[in-house]
């Protein structure tokens, strides 16, 4: 959280006739973006078309991949963790919720596979299955230890067990054992392994889908067993991605300079690259542009009232504003309560 120092007294007249004040100095740091993105200069239009042909003939391929892949669960499960991982799960999501099914229906036991059960597990909680964390009893000794060394099965273990619910103590006791596993890896490699860094950093579930996207592609380019189309779909797609959100920073800090300088909003934070970050991690998709560009504007307007009653306004003067806000029904609709009522 940034400092915020307190305010001194503002260039504007009083009720009571006063003389006018000193607006504040800004109390935060400057943007450390600069005008990067007011200056972007996109690809030319051709050389955009291309890239998106391209992109559209890899997709097809790796829909044909999906499509043929064997009714077996160990490739299955591999291929959807996969496609999540690296982002390009919300192309194939009719073929992913049939391969889905069948691990569901499937009378898969797996007793003497770790990773596959935890990985199992992950997917059909994640997708709203009634599954049971019972399968993960018949991996602990008699003394109630888990019964797993390598790191592969403690990663799948550790993400599947951040998706327990209320009362399910066989998945506390994993993630306290398998936090502790991981720990002890971090201290023993040097350099530690990425995906033991990443998990320890965020379990899978919680991590923003753009930021994992970016992490987990060089990870799978030096994995023995990828699949270069796929390898070559995901690359081509976060590039394609990295443009729409670079275009859409590109009008968002333009309409942000415009506001900031003529409205004089000096005492306020310049962070619109942070909120439209922040909206990114919840609706990443490309169809969801407008939706970001409209809640990102939303988020710099609260913002912009937050610095108000913290740094900027007077107690009386927020009073004041606290109460317009609550007689106007447009700023109820951008208040904090039914902004996170309407996420």
């Amino acid at each position: 959280m940034e400092k915020k120092t307190a305010p001194e007294t503002a260039a504007r007249s009083d009720t009571e006739g006063r003389p006018p004040r000193e607006a504040p100095p800004p109390s935060f740091h400057p943007s450390l973006w600069g005008d990067f993105f007011l200056t972007y200069q996109p690809p030319t239009a051709t050389q955009h078309a291309r890239m998106r042909a391209k992109a559209e003939v890899s997709r097809e391929e790796v829909r044909r991949i999906v499509k043929s892949t064997p009714n077996e669960l160990p490739q299955m499960l591999d291929l959807i963790i996969t496609l999540q991982r690296l982002g390009l799960d919300i192309y194939y999501e009719d073929e992913i919720d049939e391969m889905l099914r069948f691990v569901y229906s499937s009378d898969y036991r797996g007793d003497e596979d770790l990773r596959l059960v935890s990985l199992r597990f992950y997917l059909l909680r994640k997708h709203g299955y009634d599954v049971s964390a019972d399968a993960f009893l018949g991996f602990k000794d008699d003394e109630g230890n888990f019964k797993v060394e390598d790191t592969r099965s403690i990663l799948s273990l550790y993400d599947a067990a951040y998706l327990r619910t209320h009362g399910e103590k066989v998945l506390d006791e994993a993630i306290t054992f398998t936090t502790s596993h991981l720990q002890g890896v971090l201290r023993q490699l040097s350099p530690p392994p990425d995906e033991v860094y990443l998990a320890l950093e965020a379990p899978l579930f919680r991590r923003a889908r753009v930021v994992e996207m970016r992490n987990y592609i060089p990870i799978y380019e030096n994995d023995a067993t990828r699949n270069e189309s796929i390898l070559e779909f995901a690359k081509l797609n976060f590039n394609l991605l990295q443009l729409l959100y670079c275009e859409e920073l590109n009008k968002i800090t333009l309409w942000w300079k415009e506001l900031h300088d003529e409205s004089k909003l000096g005492f306020s934070r310049d962070r619109i690259v942070e909120m439209y970050f922040w909206i990114n991690g919840a609706c990443y998709e490309p169809q969801y542009s407008y939706s970001r560009i409209i809640l990102t504007k939303i988020t710099a307007f609260m913002t912009i009232l937050d610095d108000i009653f913290d740094t900027y306004g007077t107690t009386e003067e927020s009073m004041q504003l606290a109460e317009a806000i609550k007689r106007s029904r447009f700023l109820k609709l951008i208040s904090f309560r039914y902004f996170f009522y309407f996420i």
